[in-house]
């Protein structure tokens, strides 16, 4: 049996090598949430965080906005349209967890068929009732918009709505505001009672391309592009 010569195998290590760096990077795109109807106020605006509430949820409030309460980010690789997409945190502040974060529906409230839109960095602490990693990304066949849907909503009975909450405000939360969070229900008998005590609006939920750096000392967290 012939053995390769040393100077045939090295001879080989460039081309090897050139081999592994040619292999594509997975290719990250990030986007802006944003809803879709509701009100005259939050139509059409990009979702924010405030650090100071109890569930790490995006949401939008009246004007005038707090520089310091950022847009919320997501990146993924999975292409559009996608059924099995996962939707990390973007960090916009310094220091962020050593983690991943990811975007997801909480069960938490114990709220039958209603899940919270939420961010986490440690989504098994969230409970077995907290869904991330089938969100399918879809695009809208009259507006070409990307809208955020999950899996698994095969009758087409599962809607975005925008529910008003309270929440503090300012570094020592001296005051209030109104902030309409994303909850994705499926309106049925068993929670009926409870979304009748809600102030919602019917939204969706789109998914805006974004290109604008991250910059944590500007406002919303973004440079303007």
């Amino acid at each position: 049996m012939m053995v390769p010569s040393l100077t045939f195998l090295t001879a080989l290590l460039p081309f090897t090598a050139a081999a592994v760096c040619a292999a594509p990077a997975p290719k990250y795109t990030d986007f802006f949430f944003r809803f879709n109807g509701g009100t005259s106020i939050i139509n059409d605006q990009r979702l924010r965080g405030n650090n100071s509430f109890d569930f790490f949820s995006p949401g939008a409030v009246n004007p005038p906005f707090n520089p310091s309460d950022h847009f919320n980010r997501a990146s993924t690789n999975s292409s559009v349209p996608s059924k099995k997409a996962i939707l990390f945190v973007v960090p916009t502040n310094p220091h962020p967890p050593p983690v991943p974060g990811y975007y997801g529906l909480s069960d938490k409230e114990g709220i039958p068929d209603a899940y919270r839109l939420l961010a986490s960095y440690r989504p098994e602490d969230e409970g077995a009732g907290y869904k991330y990693k089938e969100w399918e990304l879809v695009k809208s066949k009259t507006s070409g918009k990307v809208l955020l849907r999950y899996s698994g909503d095969t009758a087409n009975e599962w809607r975005w709505i925008a529910r008003r909450e309270k929440v503090s405000d300012g570094p020592t939360g001296e005051k209030t505001l109104d902030k309409w969070v994303p909850w994705y229900v499926k309106p049925s008998g068993a929670n009926v009672k409870v979304l009748e005590t809600w102030d919602y609006r019917a939204v969706d939920l789109e998914l805006e391309v974004t290109k604008c750096g991250v910059n944590s000392g500007a406002p919303g967290g973004v440079d303007q592009c």
